[in-house]
């Protein structure tokens, strides 16, 4: 039987499995294959712009090459399947699960990527400029060098992806999870992510300047030596961060959590924090010059050798602060605005049970 576009077609309306064929550079455009089973098909370098492979099966598939601009994959299931430089822009593949499925250097720009998911998948190099990631989630890919510009991601799971050398100007992330990604040394300036989990993220010497962090969770991520500057971050948590060294000049923190946070030698001039909680932080030799600590809560926080000259502490709360001694003694000439620390307080937290009388009995 000759192997042409039509009788593929009709094979997979019949509902018969196309299995180990060899269809490479064939011509399927426009080709009706959804709801097919196609098993270790050779199709690299085949034409299937604007095919319908809307729920299909394609397993251990080579697709490398192939042309699948505004073909349509939506709920399709692609396992160990190659895609490695395949051109799919305009594709759509929402709803659609890939599976170990190489796609290095693939084309997706402006695909609609709606809830697809990516599992143990590589991805370096691929290009999704413009696509839209909504609820799309990337579990355990291969990421490196990822091309994400202009793309919109919108309640996407990144877990712990390498994003030191993807390419990000212009995109936005809103409800995005980043766990333990790695974006070290990289600059993030002037992007938006609006309640991002990156906790546990690498964020060491990234420069995220002017950059839109509304509400999103640092919790235990580490951001030694970043730079904040200006950044627009209100009501974000940094539980457990490590901030040492960072630079938040200006920043616009107000009602932060910096509970536990490590901001030793950090530079806080002219932050807006006000009511921000920093229980039990480490603030050695941070500066809080000219910052807005009006009802912030530094109790139990270490600030010995911290310069707070300038700073609005209207209600500020110093209980039980180290403020230090002798050279490493806090700076706080505007001292007398705050709330010291509350004796009754102190002997509540002081507070033991006595121990138990001895049972006669025993």
């Amino acid at each position: 039987m000759t192997l042409d576009a039509a009788t593929i077609v009709d094979q997979v309306l019949e509902g018969e499995v196309l299995e180990g064929l060899d269809l490479r550079g064939m011509d399927l455009r426009q080709a009706l294959l959804g709801g097919g089973v196609l098993q270790g098909v050779d199709l690299r370098g085949a034409d299937l712009r604007g095919a319908d492979l809307g729920e299909s099966m394609l397993l251990g598939c080579r697709l490398d090459g192939a042309d699948l601009r505004r073909a349509s994959l939506h709920q399709a299931l692609l396992q160990k399947t190659s895609l490695q430089r395949a051109d799919l822009a305009e594709a759509r593949l929402t709803g659609a699960k890939l599976e170990e499925c190489d796609a290095t250097g693939a084309r997706l720009q402006d695909a609609d990527l709606r809830i697809t998911s990516f599992t143990h998948c590589v991805l370096a190099e691929a290009c999704l400029t413009g696509a839209r990631l909504e609820r799309t989630v990337l579990l355990e890919c291969g990421v490196e060098a990822i091309d994400l510009r202009r793309a919109k991601l919108v309640s996407v799971v990144l877990l712990k992806a390498d994003l030191r050398r993807a390419l990000l100007e212009g995109a936005s992330f809103e409800r995005v999870v980043l766990i333990e990604a790695n974006l070290a040394r990289r600059s993030l300036r002037g992007l938006e992510f609006v309640h991002t989990q990156f906790m546990g993220a690498d964020l060491s010497g990234c420069d995220l300047r002017q950059a839109v962090l509304t509400q999103c969770n640092f919790k235990s991520a580490v951001l030694a030596g970043a730079s904040l500057v200006e950044v627009q971050a209100p009501m974000a948590l940094f539980v457990e961060a490590d901030l040492t060294g960072a630079v938040l000049r200006g920043a616009k923190l107000a009602q932060s959590i910096f509970v536990d946070a490590k901001l030793e030698r950090a530079d806080l001039s002219a932050t807006d924090m006000q009511q921000c909680i920093l229980h039990r932080a480490d603030c050695r030799e941070a500066r809080f010059v000219d910052a807005d600590l009006t009802y912030a809560d530094f109790a139990h926080a270490d600030l010995s050798g911290a310069d707070l000259t300038g700073a609005t502490l209207e209600r500020a709360n110093l209980h039980r602060a180290n403020l230090g001694s002798g050279d490493a003694q806090a700076r706080i000439p505007n001292r007398g605005a705050a709330l010291r620390t509350d004796p009754e307080l102190a002997a509540a937290e002081d507070w033991q049970p006595k121990p138990l009388p001895p049972d006669p009995q025993d």
